[in-house]
């Protein structure tokens, strides 16, 4: 029994498409400000390049966590909760070790 496998049918839209919109919003303004705050970085003198340099790096630091976070709820809010625990725990161990070091 082999045959064509059916593939999607034509004109029908995707469900899954777009649900995650915001997210990569978000996720591309972030790398926008950590190239531009990093370059910033290596031209400004003194104070001012320092403080690009701490926006750099709290941009790169804060990024994954904030998705870690965003996906957290997401996950909860559909019932998933294997998957909410595990990266409320990847949370927690960051925060533990910001606290230790």
């Amino acid at each position: 029994m082999t045959g064509p496998i059916p593939g999607p049918v034509p004109g029908a839209r995707d469900p899954k498409a777009g649900r995650q919109r915001l997210l990569v919003r978000f996720l591309v303004v972030c790398v926008a400000v950590a190239g531009a705050a990093s370059l910033l970085a290596l031209v400004l003198p003194g104070a001012a390049g320092r403080a690009a340099a701490i926006v750099s790096i709290a941009v790169i630091v804060g990024a994954p966590l904030t998705r870690v976070g965003w996906l957290a709820v997401r996950w909860g809010h559909k019932g998933d909760l294997r998957f909410a625990l595990a990266a409320t725990a990847v949370l927690v161990v960051v925060a533990v070790g910001v606290l230790l070091a």
